[in-house]
């Protein structure tokens, strides 16, 4: 592994006020729900979005939080090879509606003469529900687990009494309601950067700040290891 490299990424996503943007931007309406599922269990997200006691973004969150709405605060150890290896992450939002998140976000890191990132984000819209999004409800589509309820692979949900922000919402006794989101704004950007240079990326709508911290390589190898060896 003479040729391996090992960083530290760091990835903040973000949510411009709209009044701070004069630019109108398109969602699309969703047709299709198949590839739309809530979170199930949002603890176990929570812990692995966990940061480490400092990052390169601690004297830009308190700023940010105060001006915007935060996303995601990510960070992976990547550990490279050879040039021109890569490595891919799906994240999401810590806020969601009815437990599906505001935003979905895929990522490849490619080491070559730079360090790119290839960002793929879903940022949803959710609206009330219409006559066309209503089905027909029968006591196979859901089931309900102490009283909460749970997803149906088609996308349906069943009533409770008391929905949260983490959990499907209820529907009446007749239709299944779609509680998902109903339009998404989908957006690529690519971005290539020496390590230990904060990068910042534009737009409207999401903003994004990556970072690279170098990792001894042994030092990458341990912080990979440890946390599997601790389960």
């Amino acid at each position: 592994m003479n040729k391996a490299r090992a960083y530290q990424a760091y990835v903040m996503t973000f949510v411009w006020p709209e009044n701070m943007t004069s630019e109108d931007i398109e969602y699309q309406d969703i047709f299709s729900r198949e590839e739309i599922q809530p979170i199930v269990d949002w603890e176990d997200t929570e812990k692995s979005d966990a940061l480490p006691d400092s990052s390169p973004f601690d004297a830009f969150t308190k700023t940010l939080s105060a001006r915007t709405e935060v996303l995601s605060n990510k960070t992976w150890t990547l550990i490279f090879p050879d040039t021109g290896s890569s490595i891919s992450e799906s994240f999401h939002s810590t806020q969601a509606t009815h437990g599906y998140p505001l935003m979905k976000g895929e990522v490849k890191f490619t080491l070559g003469r730079y360090l790119e990132s290839d960002l793929d984000y879903k940022h949803y819209q959710f609206g009330q529900p219409t006559d066309s999004d209503e089905a027909p409800l029968n006591a196979e589509m859901a089931t309900i687990i102490d009283g909460t309820e749970t997803l149906t692979s088609q996308g349906y949900s069943v009533s409770t009494p008391q929905p949260s922000q983490n959990t499907i919402a209820y529907t009446n006794n007749e239709y299944a309601v779609w509680n998902g989101p109903t339009q998404v704004l989908s957006l690529h950007f690519n971005n290539k950067t020496a390590s230990k240079k904060l990068n910042y990326i534009d737009h409207p709508v999401i903003g994004t700040l990556i970072y690279f911290e170098p990792l001894d390589l042994e030092e990458a190898i341990d912080m990979v290891t440890q946390p599997s060896l601790t389960q």
